[in-house]
């Protein structure tokens, strides 16, 4: 492919997906409905399985893949050990505890539906993870996000953010078990603890020297005033970092990309990097979402009914049932329970790259992608609205 070839097909998919996107997106979020849901939608209406105009996935898929580095900068960016603290009697037990009784359930399910243990463990996981950023838009529009529930719901997935985070470790020796090589559970423990291993090292010395440098060039960086060269700095130390860890400890470049902004917000500089780096993070996860919506194939559905249900079933039923039982058996308040529990009944932006790093290492057939994306759509359509109705039922019940 020529260079301007190139080029003018990058250009016809950002001019017509960044359009589609900004209508859809405008649209869900006059419904009250989260803006990922026109994202994906209108990804799909450019992808192959949509008639009309094809976008080349190709391209779009490694514009995803910039997408997916500054979306985990982002998280790490935004991640605060204070706030988890605060809830931790309930958000780290509850948390663990879903999200080892959601992995097993589904992997149960998935087993008996002719899947691999290995692919049900990843897309258990997949679906065990709740999107942060759904969940504070909605308890933001309920005047919840600075109520206990609140408090309680997001530190419950940050917890969940954190296993996601180890569990994208264990992706690695989960495909060579599944391709093949001759493992025994003592051969993947130690793989996996050794993964485990060079990823606290990596945080440690990104948390000890790694902190120095990235703080001492932004604010070196910071004194010219420009802003140009800041964001580029904040770039530049983004993808050193996430290809350094890649390239020297192993992991994924998404969690070097996490690691690198957890070490950027512990800089002087942080609120000034989380203003300056969020507009450019929010492009590209408009495009993330637009990739994930290209390659979906809604005859999967028809296809794999069963295991659209079954799957829809643990989002929206077994997954906040947990919920709500691990709360009450450790003695919250039954509206804590329920605010929980409806925190969890959706599926966002982790969700995907699992499957995203599940697919690159042949762990998740096509179809499992397929129903994450309709499940996707469903759950975060049903979410708000049932954070209304319950939110609603509370203010009648104390008038």
């Amino acid at each position: 492919m020529s260079p301007e070839l190139f080029n003018l097909k990058v250009v016809i998919i950002l001019t017509v997906g960044f359009t589609l996107a900004s209508i859809l997106g405008y649209i869900a979020l006059k419904l009250k409905l989260s803006p990922i849901m026109g994202y994906l939608i209108a990804g799909y209406l450019i992808g192959p399985y949509s008639p009309g105009f094809v976008a080349d996935k190709e391209i779009a898929e490694q514009l995803a893949e910039i997408g997916v580095i500054l979306m985990m900068f982002g998280v790490g960016l935004h991640f605060k050990w204070q706030d988890l603290v605060k809830v931790k009697d309930l958000a780290i037990p509850g948390a663990i505890g879903q999200t080892l009784l959601t992995t097993t359930i589904t992997a149960v399910i998935l087993h008996s539906l002719g899947w691999s243990w290995e692919s049900g463990i990843v897309f258990g996981l997949a679906i065990g993870v709740a999107s942060t950023v759904v969940l504070v838009r909605v308890l933001t529009s309920n005047n919840l996000i600075h109520t206990e529930e609140g408090r309680v719901s997001v530190g419950w997935l940050i917890v969940e953010d954190i296993i996601t985070v180890a569990a994208l470790l264990l992706i690695p020796t989960l495909a060579a078990s599944f391709n093949g090589d001759s493992y025994s559970p003592t051969q993947v423990l130690g793989s996996f603890a050794m993964a485990i291993l060079k990823f606290f090292l990596l945080a440690l010395i990104m948390f000890t020297v790694g902190k120095r440098i990235v703080s001492f060039l932004l604010v070196k960086i910071e004194k010219t005033r420009s802003h140009e060269l800041f964001l580029l700095g904040i770039l530049a130390l983004t993808f050193l970092i996430a290809t350094g860890s890649a390239m020297l400890f192993g992991t994924s470049i998404a969690l070097g990309a996490f690691i690198a902004g957890m070490a950027a917000a512990q800089t002087p500089l942080r609120k000034k990097v989380l203003v300056t780096a969020t507009p450019l993070k929010d492009i590209f996860i408009v495009i993330f979402f637009l990739s994930v919506g290209m390659i979906f194939n809604p005859m999967a559905l028809f296809e794999h009914f069963g295991l659209f249900l079954a799957v829809l079933g643990v989002i929206l039923l077994i997954k906040p049932a947990l919920a709500f039982l691990i709360a009450t058996v450790l003695k919250y308040p039954p509206r804590m329970a329920v605010t929980v529990a409806l925190a969890l009944s959706q599926i966002g932006e982790f969700s995907f790259i699992m499957a995203e790093q599940a697919l690159k290492f042949d762990i998740l057939p096509d179809e499992g992608y397929d129903i994450l994306v309709a499940c996707a759509l469903i759950s975060l359509s049903i979410n708000p609205s049932l954070f209304k109705l319950v939110n609603l039922g509370h203010k009648n019940s104390t008038a």
